[in-house]
């Protein structure tokens, strides 16, 4: 049985936003690692007000949705061809992670370019 042209687009429409996410997912880890490695005056202030663990809460909260983001669309790519109940709902919570960690992440790397900037 051959699939059509539309079904091998949306495979590889979806292998490349897994790739994608995954590459978001390390880049949020690093930049996170960076960021404890910073010394600069920005760092210190935030430590010595204890603002530093909600840095690095706002980090582990994007870096939960991006690894969430990356397992529903691999169950996305692997189901493609076979009817999963509930489907309308899955792509919903799928929609809503990936929305998630578009907004979750602008809000962590907002905040850590403008400690960059210091």
């Amino acid at each position: 049985e051959s699939r059509g042209l539309g079904d091998v687009y949306k495979r590889q429409f979806i292998s490349a936003l897994v790739t994608a996410e995954s590459i978001v997912f390390g880049f949020l880890l690093t930049t996170m690692v960076t960021l404890m490695q910073l010394n600069n005056s920005a760092i210190k202030n935030l430590i010595d007000t204890n603002r530093f663990p909600e840095l690095i809460q706002y980090n582990k909260t994007a870096v939960i949705y991006s690894f969430l983001s990356v397992i529903l669309t691999c169950v996305f790519l692997l189901t493609l061809e076979i009817q999963i109940p509930y489907y309308n709902i899955f792509v919903a919570i799928w929609i809503f992670v990936m929305n998630m960690v578009i907004f979750l992440s602008y809000r962590f790397l907002n905040i850590f370019y403008s400690f960059l900037k210091r």
